[in-house]
């Protein structure tokens, strides 16, 4: 589990890096942040084999950053002043899903535009995302190679 947290942390915070370089060039933040969804799939395909709770803490603690200043904009919870910097540093920590969330620019009905609550609840399909493709999508199954299978290629040799 520290080891998949911590290539978690290590791809986010260098994709973080990386749509930070790409807003530079139109178009290349939208291919970051697919790029970064597909690397974290493939870390969460890695992390199949972990028993189920160890998968959810893993994805609680990658996350929790961006859970936490997503309760603390969804509570309104200023102790000192924290509600105003609570959705920059949420914008900060997805940072590489930027490019995506941009493309939706309309305005709910609300004061705020869908951004926002995009925003707001991505740590928690973050969360979903990480837990579905780890858990959901492949089964618990081993395999034995050492047995031989139904289909092979290689003929065993006559002695």
């Amino acid at each position: 589990m520290p080891v998949n947290l911590s290539r978690l942390y290590f791809i986010h915070i260098t994709a973080i890096a990386a749509g930070i370089l790409s807003t530079y060039f139109p178009g290349m933040d939208i291919l970051v942040a697919l790029l970064y969804l597909l690397l974290i799939g493939f870390e969460a395909r890695r992390a199949y084999q972990l028993p189920r709770w160890k998968q959810s803490l893993t994805a609680l603690i990658w996350q929790a950053p961006g859970i936490l200043w997503a309760l603390i904009l969804i509570t309104s919870f200023n102790l000192m002043g924290v509600y105003e910097y609570a959705i920059f540093l949420l914008q900060f920590w997805f940072t590489p899903l930027l490019g995506v969330i941009s493309l939706s620019g309309w305005y709910f009905y609300f004061d705020k535009p869908i951004y926002y609550y995009l925003l707001i609840y991505l740590p928690f399909i973050s969360f979903l995302y990480y837990l579905g493709i780890a858990s959901f999508m492949y089964p618990k199954t081993r395999f034995d190679f050492n047995q031989p299978s139904r289909i092979s290629f290689i003929k065993p040799r006559d002695n």
